[in-house]
């Protein structure tokens, strides 16, 4: 009996570190476009009572593409946890036009993408905005995800997809990735 109370409370404090372990994050997105803008969006994602959100933040735009780096570390010791976020974006035109006031955006989920649950945090978004002289835009993403956990073997998630994308309402921007950034809105 002492044995398996003995292994049982080792095997719970073994599952408690691991759940605890301190973890580091990398992610990288591009987007390419023709016919359409790509763009890259950080701030506090919303949803108002008719279902639409938007997106109170800052923007960098890009004709031909654009590449999204960003690392989040995240550290857990018994009382406290802390989550670094870092973000890279790079035009592939080399143009960047942006924001630097905080602006509000409107914006259209593509199918497959999940923004409610995302709703009150601080996101990054890649979004699609197609010309105003096109009907539609074709669009390629790359992603490639790798999770590091301390004391574990990493994991790396890749995905290409190309789709097309109608011409929205006016202003709308349709989100292609969201990625949460690991603090809640202010």
């Amino acid at each position: 009996m002492r044995r398996t109370l003995a292994a049982c409370a080792i095997a719970l404090s073994t599952t408690i570190a691991l759940a605890a372990q301190d973890s580091t994050v990398r992610s990288r997105t591009e987007i390419k476009t023709d016919d359409a803008k790509a763009v890259s969006m950080t701030g506090c994602l919303k949803q108002d009572v008719a279902g639409n959100f938007t997106l109170f933040g800052t923007i960098a735009k890009s004709k031909e593409g654009i590449t999204t780096e960003t690392k989040v570390r995240t550290e857990n010791d018994r009382d406290e946890s802390k989550v670094t976020t870092t973000t890279r974006t790079q035009a592939e035109d080399g143009r960047v036009g942006t924001t630097g006031t905080m602006s509000t955006f409107m914006l259209t989920p593509r199918q497959g993408v999940a923004l409610s649950q995302h709703v009150g945090q601080q996101v990054q978004l890649t979004a699609i905005m197609v010309d105003p002289d096109h009907k539609d835009a074709e669009v390629k993403i790359e992603e490639k995800t790798t999770v590091d956990p301390d004391n574990a073997d990493s994991r790396t998630k890749r995905s290409k997809s190309e789709v097309e994308i109608e011409r929205g309402a006016h202003g709308h921007y349709t989100v292609m990735t969201v990625k949460p950034m690991g603090t809640a809105c202010n």
